[in-house]
């Protein structure tokens, strides 16, 4: 398919503008993991790429993203609309 992934500077410079603390949880893998954290969340794409269409040429900007921790990006994934951060806030709070 034609359908491209952001290259990894596209990603690097999204998690730069959106920071390193999960957007869901607010983890912090500095905090927690020092040196060896720094700088490290996992990118969210908010639209999955299977959800473009052939040939559908977009520019990805940070508004497609979340910057989320390992834990979190998991879950986003089990549920039927994985661009819904809003319900995994509310499960996240919940369940606290």
């Amino acid at each position: 398919s034609s359908i491209e992934r952001p290259s990894s500077s596209v990603i690097k410079r999204i998690k730069r503008k959106l920071g390193y603390v999960c957007m869901a949880c607010g983890f912090d893998f500095e905090k927690s993991y020092g040196e060896t954290g720094k700088e490290y969340i996992e990118a969210h794409h908010l639209t999955p790429i299977a959800n473009l269409k052939e040939g559908e040429s977009r520019t990805i900007t940070d508004k497609d993203f979340a910057v989320l921790c390992s834990n979190c990006h998991r879950m986003i994934h089990r549920f039927e609309d994985s661009s819904d951060l809003d319900k995994l806030k509310e499960l996240v709070k919940g369940a606290k």
